[in-house]
Parts: C-alpha cells; sequence; structure tokens
C-alpha cells in the first residue's frame, strides 16, 4: 500500500518536509497544527486470506473502487468559536474511539455541531470506567458507553442520576462472537461448557462468576441459555482486548468473547472461527450503546443536549455510508485491512425505548442488577 499525504494550508503552500513529520507524528500532530490534511490511499495490492469468513469479506471489500480518498481527523471541538458561545453550548464529551462512536467523529469532522450553535471537544478514554467517571466527576458533559454499565450504575449501588440522550450503535450480524481456534474441538455452544472463555476487562459493573458483568457476557449467556447451556459450566475470565489473541494462540484460555476489530485480527492472524454470534436469536439487533448525561447537566442545558443529538443524529445517518466509517477508522489508527473487513452494526437515527428496554430486562432477569431499570424515565425530553 501507497501513501500520499498532503498538508493543505490556510495559504495553500505545500512544504514536504512538513507533510513527512506529521506523516510520522501522527494523528496528535495533524490536530496541532490545526492544518487540514487528506490521505490518498491507492491500493497496490491485497493481502491473501485463507480464513472462509475473512476471504468473503475481503472478496466483498475488492468488489469497491481501488482508490479511495479518506480525510485523516482528529477528535477536535466543532466549527462554532467556543469562546463566542454562552455557558452550556461547549460541550465535552467523553469516549472510548471505536466503531460505536464513529458517527461523533463524523459529526465533527463535517462541522455539524456548529451547524446548531453548539462547540463539542472530544475527549478520549481507554475504557468505558474512565468515560463514565468523567461523566459523573464533572470533567465531561456527556459521555459514550455501552448499556450494561451505565444501566448498572443506574440501578446499582452508585445510583447515578442519568437522562439518556440518544441510542449510539446496535448489533449487527458478527458484530460480538465467540471464537475459538480450529484445532480446540469447539464447533458448538454447548462445546463451551467447561471452558475458559476470555472477556474484556469488566467496567462499571463488578467482576462476577455468577452474574454477567458487562454488555457482552449479558448477551452471550442469554444466547447461550437460549440454547440450552448451562452458563455456569463455562469459567469467564478477564483479560485486557490486546491479550486475548496471544491467550487463544498460546491455548491459556479455549476461547474468546469479542467485538470488532478483535474478531477480523483474530481470524486473519491465527484462523479463528466463529463458535457463537453473540447477538443472534434473543439478542439480535440488539442496542449496545447510548450518549448519556448527568440529570442535573440536562436539567440546565436541555437545549443544548437537544442541538447534540440533532446533530448527532445527521451524523448516525452520514455513517450508513461504510465508506465514511472505513475513513474514521483509519484515521483513529485501526489498519486498512482492518477497517475494510470489520463487520459493522447500525447506526440508529431515532431512540427506541422499546428495544433499548430490553438491555434493561435481560440485566433484570440474569440478576445482573436486582433494580429495574425504566428506560422511559431516562429520556432527555426536548425543550
Amino acid at each position: 500500500m501507497k501513501r500520499i499525504a498532503c498538508k493543505v494550508t490556510d495559504t495553500g503552500t505545500l512544504s514536504i518536509q512538513g507533510i513527512l513529520s506529521l506523516y510520522k507524528g501522527g494523528c496528535l500532530r495533524f490536530a496541532q497544527t490545526r492544518a487540514r490534511t487528506v490521505i490518498l490511499v491507492v491500493l497496490t495490492r491485497a493481502r491473501t486470506v485463507f480464513a472462509g469468513h475473512v476471504l468473503r469479506r475481503l472478496i466483498t471489500f475488492l468488489a469497491a473502487p481501488s482508490l479511495v480518498f479518506a480525510v485523516a481527523g482528529c477528535h477536535v471541538p466543532g466549527t462554532s468559536s467556543p469562546s463566542a458561545l454562552p455557558p452550556g453550548q461547549n460541550l465535552t464529551v467523553a469516549v472510548v474511539p471505536g466503531v460505536d462512536t464513529v458517527p461523533l467523529a463524523v459529526a465533527v469532522k463535517n462541522g455539524l455541531f456548529g451547524k446548531q450553535d453548539i462547540a463539542v471537544r472530544v475527549q478520549d478514554y481507554p475504557t468505558v470506567g474512565a468515560a463514565f467517571n468523567a461523566l459523573v466527576d464533572g470533567r465531561a458533559d456527556v459521555a459514550a458507553g455501552d448499556y450494561a454499565s451505565f444501566f448498572y450504575a443506574i440501578a446499582g449501588p452508585k445510583h447515578a442520576r442519568l437522562k439518556l440522550i440518544m441510542d449510539g450503535y446496535d448489533a449487527g450480524a458478527g458484530t460480538m462472537q465467540v471464537l475459538a481456534l480450529p484445532s480446540s474441538g469447539i464447533n458448538s455452544p454447548s462445546q463451551l461448557a467447561g471452558k475458559t472463555v476470555a472477556t474484556p476487562f469488566a467496567q462499571v459493573a463488578p467482576y462476577s462468576q455468577t452474574f454477567p458483568y458487562s454488555i457482552d457476557t449479558l448477551a452471550t449467556e442469554s444466547v447461550l441459555q437460549s440454547d440450552g447451556v448451562n452458563t455456569a459450566s463455562i469459567s469467564w475470565t478477564e483479560l485486557q482486548e490486546n491479550q486475548m489473541i496471544s491467550a487463544l494462540r498460546d491455548h491459556r484460555v479455549s476461547a474468546i468473547l469479542a467485538t470488532e476489530p478483535l474478531i477480523i485480527q483474530a481470524e486473519t492472524q491465527l484462523g479463528a472461527q466463529e463458535v457463537l454470534d453473540s447477538c443472534s436469536g434473543v439478542t439480535a439487533n440488539l442496542p449496545l450503546s447510548g450518549y448519556f448525561s448527568t440529570a442535573s447537566f440536562a436539567g440546565q442545558h436541555p437545549a443544548a443536549l437537544q442541538a447534540f443529538r440533532t446533530a448527532l443524529t445527521t451524523a448516525q445517518s452520514q455513517s450508513a455510508q461504510r465508506s465514511n466509517v472505513q475513513s474514521v477508522l483509519r484515521a483513529e489508527n485501526m489498519s486498512t485491512l482492518d477497517s475494510d473487513l470489520v463487520n459493522i452494526g447500525q447506526y440508529p437515527t431515532f431512540l427506541n425505548v422499546g428495544q433499548v428496554q430490553r438491555i434493561a430486562g435481560l440485566m433484570y432477569d440474569s440478576g445482573m442488577i436486582t433494580t429495574p431499570v425504566t428506560v422511559q424515565s431516562l429520556v432527555l425530553k426536548s425543550p
């Protein structure tokens, strides 16, 4: 793959050394220059992938045009001048960059927040737990995260008072999977009984061997139970996501519970195979993550949050075009191959309360929470 980078300054001049410095420096350097950078990506060859599922994805990708223009963007404020806006219209949004938050980056890149007369500063965090803490500590006005974590914060010991601004990301086929090596002998969900399965670390809810502790384990256990598998016989173990592939390769675990891009990485690097689609059957099209604010901030600044929702809804619609998603993922340092082959769910353009209530119901039925959560009472009302 050949990359040709061009820095376009306000005066239209071009500095080759500056381009090389920016390219080597990465996205942070781009943001610091406040320059607009365009990367022309010319595909000169494709990697051969032998796993059948991955090969089918690759064939689908190669059917697309081989000349791709992508805007390399960073998380920066919208086009409105923050100093010119009144308090409450400068929003800080805490996120964990990934497939589920792509529309937020699209909204920033396309100046959609500025068109609603708000300025948005996106602050990246390594975990949903850290993003949640930033929200409740007052370091962020809005936070994106999975529903299981935020609903646990509402119904659990934290008793967080939150408002749901909008639905952010819903599951699609293959967006969450249990994978195992072909040599493991695990070819069906029932064969996971008695095995050790690695999962990402618990976030807001505490780790438990008895109850689900994340959106991943909640969805997976729901499907397993509907298939008649005794989930108590499975040993769930927490691992850092960047250690899960090596743990599977070295046979320290029998299987891994993963989302994208870890799924495609396990398939391409190890030839891992799907044992279970965690978002199928009883969990098909399950809402996975949303955008939340504290009840106090929502009460004081409903118009600003409504403007945020309006802009982000437009971005969610624009993210239905896969090329827009790929552009953002590449800018967030996902490899070109991974961004082209990952399974992508749905970016809803409206909040279906009944669908989101499914998460709260699964949490209550599984024992993850003991106090019911009524989603309708959490929804931010229009001012």
